[in-house]
């Protein structure tokens, strides 16, 4: 969806992993932030709709951020949700951070984008 959103109004979008011209990380940060705010000011005024609203905002500008990287975020949240469920065993702070137990293993986003990038090349 957000792909096709950002061909029809000429966004950029990359073929391939690869880290955007500064103009297009300007703009992909000021975006996130932008969202970020709206979403803050929504759970401030205790607004449900609007709070779901900027959520939704929120994701869509981040996927666009991955859209103009050519990243494919599916595998890279199944990597990130493997790595996150290696967190079992660990405990809970009071502070409510859950402390990583030995057996936690973190993300391995490398291969994740070799293989992006390699399949990329291959079109």
């Amino acid at each position: 969806m957000v792909q096709e959103f950002h061909k029809q109004f000429e966004i950029h979008v990359s073929p391939t992993p690869s880290i955007p011209d500064e103009p297009t990380q300007i703009l992909r940060k000021r975006l996130i932030q932008e969202e970020f705010d709206e979403l803050q000011e929504a759970m401030q005024e205790k607004d449900l709709p609007s709070i779901a609203k900027e959520l939704a905002d929120l994701l869509y500008v981040v996927y666009g951020t991955a859209v103009s990287l050519g990243i494919d975020m599916e595998p890279v949240f199944q990597e990130v949700h493997r790595s996150n469920m290696s967190k079992i065993g660990g405990h809970k702070r009071e502070d409510g951070k859950w402390v990583k137990p030995p057996t936690y293993s973190p993300a391995k986003l490398e291969s994740v984008l070799a293989a992006q990038i390699a399949s990329s090349e291959s079109l």
